[in-house]
């Protein structure tokens, strides 16, 4: 449990970083760890199907990651992994960019922001806050969307201390400014959101903010730095298409994002593939210390061994 803990918060962190491939093993040997003992680890398969969710998401796998997000949610009774696995499935669904998926994702949290008070966990209302102004800011709703989401970034900093949270709560309000033509405003919260975006190594919202610098560069018609800052956000795209190109040729690639739940072998199967893979038939004798207390079959050699010194013995009896 303390190994799968651990990789777990090895795959955010990766993920995080833009490092796929990495990712993509820690999560690997989760699914691996699972398989080989599901009922030990069965409380542990809504957290692998999240994370799988999570890795289709940052590879771009959308519909693949709502997906995992919603059989994550069917596999826990904890009322807070279910609101947290609902908002992750909205937002890959509003990634997704069709109408559609837009109102599939306000079914999912419409319900969840109307009795989000009743949540005791800070971190499942600000992010259900922050999906709620997303879905308003593509409705093209700024204004609800940016009071809304001011609100969620003062309880997500004061309470929550979630740096990742925050950046992205400030980079949807520096788009917000900017849209609004609060050109001011927007240069300067974009400024600390790419801040925290380059702590964290966060290559993909660092991608977004530099493309919403663009357009305020164009818009106060800043040539040098709309340029500049244009090269900038090429190199980075660059730099994150290589590693999604990498993450997608490996073999786990996708068996981790395709749409299906893990499948676990009955334990039958799992010793006789032992077996085969050992080279020993499936009824072969185990070799079981005799201070176990358990009487163990003896090898057929011994077997023979002993039943012709026991007759040797009884027709030596006899004869006497």
């Amino acid at each position: 449990m303390l190994l799968l803990q651990f990789l777990e918060n090895n795959v955010a962190v990766e993920l995080t970083r833009s490092e796929f491939v990495e990712a993509q093993e820690a999560l690997a040997q989760m699914k691996n760890w699972f398989t080989r003992f599901p009922t030990i680890l069965q409380g542990c398969e809504s957290t692998i199907e999240m994370l799988r969710g999570q890795y289709a998401h940052s590879v771009g796998c959308f519909d693949e990651a709502a997906f995992h997000f919603l059989e994550a949610s069917k596999l826990t009774e904890n009322k807070s992994m279910q609101s947290m696995c609902q908002v992750y499935a909205a937002v890959s669904y509003i990634c997704k960019g069709d109408a559609e998926s837009s109102s599939e994702a306000l079914e999912l949290i419409g319900p969840a922001y109307r009795t989000m008070d009743s949540f005791v966990g800070v971190r499942e209302k600000t992010c259900i806050i922050f999906v709620y102004g997303l879905l308003l800011m593509r409705q093209h709703n700024p204004q609800d969307a940016r009071v809304r989401l001011a609100s969620g970034l003062r309880i997500a900093h004061q309470q929550l201390g979630n740096i990742q949270l925050v950046s992205q709560y400030l980079t949807i309000l520096g788009t917000l400014a900017l849209q609004l033509h609060d050109t001011g405003q927007a240069r300067e919260i974009l400024k600390s959101s790419l801040t925290l975006a380059k702590t964290l190594y966060d290559i993909p919202t660092q991608i977004w903010i530099l493309s919403v610098f663009t357009e305020l560069y164009r818009e106060l018609e800043e040539k040098e730095n709309e340029m500049e800052n244009s090269e900038y956000g090429s190199k980075k795209e660059i730099d994150l298409q290589r590693r999604l190109a990498e993450a997608r040729s490996r073999a786990y690639h996708q068996e981790l994002v395709e749409k299906v739940r893990i499948k676990v072998e009955p334990l039958h199967d799992l010793f006789q593939k032992h077996n085969d893979m050992s080279g020993l038939p499936a009824n072969d004798d185990l070799d079981i210390p005799e201070s176990v207390g358990l009487s163990t079959p003896q090898p057929s050699s011994v077997r023979r061994l002993v039943d012709s010194s026991s007759v040797r013995r009884s027709t030596r009896r006899r004869v006497s």
